[in-house]
């Protein structure tokens, strides 16, 4: 991010994905057509990828599962494009040490992260699989403070 002014619509955006440019304007005291100009130049540069809403999973009866898989750096990317294309994680991460790969999952019951389990223990590029049922006591806070 380029200034304070970045800082400060993307933080208001992430709080209100659904603002408009006139709402952003007001609250960041900003003409709308240099919000536009802005928001335009944040989607370009890649740092806006794109506006989504953010669901209370649990109020809609999904379980949150962290995977931890033990994946050899020559699969890592091959194992995180698949973990990828599974709807059910909404997060991958590839990591240092032990687990390579970091996967957060939300799913609709016990046997679906079973199943899931399942499929990563048969996968020939997975060494070791772990995976934690967690309960979500914060999410989708965003830990960009406007300056």
């Amino acid at each position: 991010m380029t200034d304070s002014l970045d800082r400060r619509l993307v933080a208001t955006l992430y709080a209100d994905g659904r603002a408009d440019v006139r709402s952003l304007a007001a609250e960041t005291d900003t003409a709308a057509t240099t919000v536009q100009d802005r928001l335009r130049a944040l989607e370009d540069d890649g740092i806006i990828t794109g506006y989504a809403a953010r669901l209370g999973y649990d109020r809609l009866g999904y379980e949150t599962a962290i995977f931890q898989l033990a994946v050899d750096h020559e699969n890592i990317d091959a194992v995180t494009a698949r973990l990828r294309e599974k709807p059910a994680f909404v997060t991958v991460y590839e990591t240092s040490g032990h687990h390579t790969v970091v996967a957060v999952g939300k799913f609709g019951d016990e046997n679906a992260i079973g199943s899931c389990l399942q499929e990563l223990h048969a996968d020939a590029a997975v060494r070791a699989v772990d995976v934690v049922r967690v309960d979500v006591v914060s999410e989708a806070d965003c830990p960009i403070a406007p300056e």
